[in-house]
C-alpha cells in the first residue's frame, strides 16, 4: 500500500540534508508501487526549530530598535533641558527684582560706576534659586542694596527636598548640591495621569518676586497646565511637557530615565557667568512614581 509504511518509516539518518533527501526521494518513488509522499518527523522538527529561532532573531531585533528609539527620545530630552536651563540662567542674571533689592536693577549687571563695584553673584543666585525653592534664611547683609565683593552672601533655601545652601561672597557664590524638587507621579497608565511638582511657588503667591519669576513665557494651554503642575520655571515647564506626553510613558517605565545630568551655562560680554547641573531620576513602578531632581552644581561669578 502506497503512502506510509515500512519503507519509508525504517530510512536511516545521514548526515545529507534532510529537507533535500525528502524531496528527492518523494519524486522518485512517485512511479512506483511503493512511492508516495514522504513523512519525515525528524525534518518537521527542523525546520519547526529553524522558525522559532528566526522569531527570536526578529524579536530581538524589534527589542533593539525599539530601546533606540526610546533612547533617542531621552537624548532629546536632555537637549531641550540643556537649552531651558541656559534661558533660565540668562533670566536670572538679566532679571532685575525690586522686592528683594533696594533698587531696581539687573541681577548681575548692578549698578557698578568706575569708582565703586555692585557685584551681582549674589543676588543672580537668588534669583535662580527662588525660581525653584522658597527662601527660608539669608546670611548677614542679605543680598539686599548695594554689594561689594566682601560682602556675606550666604543664603539657604528649602523646599520638599534637602535644604540647598548657597555660600560665598557677592562676587563669587556657589551652591551646595542636593535635592531641589520633585515632579510626583500617579495613574501614568491606569487613568489619567497626574504630574504635580513637591515645591511651591510661594514667593510667586505671597506677590514678591514678580519681576524674577522664571515663568515669564508659560503662555498658552502648556503654559497654564504647566504652572498648575506648580513648574516654577522654563526648565520644569520643559520636563513636564515631555514626561507629559504619551510617547514618554514608555521612556518612564522602560528604566532608561535614570541619572540624566543636564548641564548649561550662560555669560555676559561683561566676562560674568552662570553654570548650572542638574541630575535627573524616575524612581517609581510602571503606573507612578517621582522624577527626583538634584541640583549637583550652581556656580555664579561677577565681573565688571
Amino acid at each position: 500500500m502506497t503512502g506510509i509504511g515500512n519503507v519509508q518509516l525504517s530510512v536511516n539518518l545521514t548526515g545529507n540534508d534532510v529537507h533535500n533527501m525528502r524531496i528527492a526521494r518523494t519524486a522518485s518513488g512517485m512511479g512506483t508501487p511503493s512511492g508516495g509522499f514522504l513523512w519525515d518527523p525528524t525534518t518537521r522538527s527542523i525546520l519547526k526549530r529553524e522558525e522559532t529561532d528566526k522569531q527570536n532573531d526578529d524579536n530581538l531585533t524589534f527589542l533593539f530598535e525599539y530601546r533606540a528609539l526610546l533612547n533617542s527620545r531621552v537624548q532629546t530630552l536632555i537637549t531641550q533641558l540643556s537649552n531651558a536651563l541656559a534661558s533660565d540662567l540668562d533670566v536670572a542674571m538679566n532679571a532685575t527684582n525690586s522686592y528683594a533689592w533696594a533698587a531696581d536693577r539687573p541681577a548681575m549687571n548692578g549698578l557698578s560706576t568706575n569708582t565703586f563695584e555692585d557685584a551681582g553673584a549674589a543676588r543672580t543666585a537668588y534669583n535662580f534659586l527662588i525660581g525653584w525653592t522658597t527662601q527660608s534664611n539669608v546670611g548677614a547683609n542679605g543680598i539686599a542694596g548695594n554689594q561689594v565683593p566682601s560682602t556675606n552672601a550666604n543664603m539657604t533655601f528649602t523646599g520638599t527636598g534637602t535644604s540647598i545652601n548657597a555660600r560665598g561672597t557677592a562676587g563669587i557664590v556657589t551652591a551646595q548640591t542636593g535635592n531641589i524638587d520633585n515632579l510626583n507621579i500617579t495613574n501614568l497608565y491606569s487613568g489619567n495621569p497626574v504630574f504635580l511638582y513637591g515645591n511651591q511657588d510661594a514667593e510667586a503667591a505671597a506677590g514678591n518676586d514678580s519681576d524674577n519669576r522664571l515663568n515669564d513665557t508659560f503662555n498658552g494651554p502648556l503654559g497654564a497646565a504647566a504652572a498648575q503642575s506648580q513648574a516654577k520655571n522654563l526648565f520644569e515647564k520643559v520636563l513636564f511637557d515631555s514626561l507629559s506626553s504619551i510617547e514618554y510613558k514608555a521612556v518612564l517605565s522602560s528604566g532608561l530615565f535614570k541619572t540624566l545630568v543636564v548641564a548649561a551655562s550662560s555669560s555676559l560680554p561683561t566676562g560674568s557667568q552662570a553654570q548650572a547641573s542638574f541630575n535627573l531620576s524616575y524612581q517609581g513602578s510602571q503606573d507612578g512614581g517621582a522624577v527626583t531632581i538634584n541640583l549637583d552644581k550652581l556656580t555664579c561669578f561677577y565681573h565688571s
